[in-house]
């Protein structure tokens, strides 16, 4: 997907959520590749449209189900793969983070779409720590305050859960190292 892409299938969302009668916020965190794309221009593309849902409860069990709803018919009409909206990573990470409610971004219709901090995608790509996310946190970096791997580890200490650091400090030594040399190194 193209950004303009993502842009039109979250305006379909949005209006299929409104023909659903929905008419409450339905509020979603962007992460991932969209989110590279829109809010870091990343000069990329992406398979799927990353999220986090900000909230739980009765609004959400309600919400989920007309998202659901919707975004098949989203994935219908333009003949998108099934998972073109994807909550899974939710799923997989969520006893391992901190998660910021982050600011509104844009609307459509009922869909509230936020933004996380970019420290806050930072820390996920290095948890992640796949070629792919390590050139994302080249990008993101110069769009922190984020200058040494002590600020690095800052940021991980935020919004990382100390056991999933612990988990997999492999991964975030190795990302680390990438991004900032071997701590071996001193910082200035």
């Amino acid at each position: 997907m193209q950004v303009q892409e993502i842009e039109h299938y979250l305006a379909e969302l949005g209006a299929a959520l409104q023909d659903q009668g929905i008419v409450e916020p339905v509020r979603l965190l962007l992460i991932g590749g969209a989110y590279m794309m829109l809010l870091a221009n990343a000069p990329r593309t992406t398979d799927d449209v990353d999220i986090f849902w900000i909230e739980e409860g009765e609004d959400f069990q309600k919400a989920r189900l007309a998202l659901r709803d919707a975004v098949q018919t989203i994935a219908s009409r333009y003949a998108l793969p099934f998972n073109w909206f994807n909550y899974l990573t939710q799923m997989l990470i969520y006893d391992k983070i901190t998660m910021p409610r982050g600011k509104l971004w844009r609307r459509y219709g009922p869909l509230h779409v936020y933004a996380p901090p970019k420290e806050y995608i930072f820390a996920l790509k290095i948890l992640a720590g796949r070629d792919k996310d390590i050139a994302d946190c080249r990008i993101l970096l110069p769009q922190t305050r984020i200058r040494t791997r002590k600020q690095a580890q800052r940021a991980l200490d935020r919004y990382l859960l100390p056991d999933a650091q612990r988990e997999e400090a492999a991964t975030i030594q190795s990302a680390l190292d990438v991004l900032f040399g071997s701590e071996s190194e001193r910082e200035p």
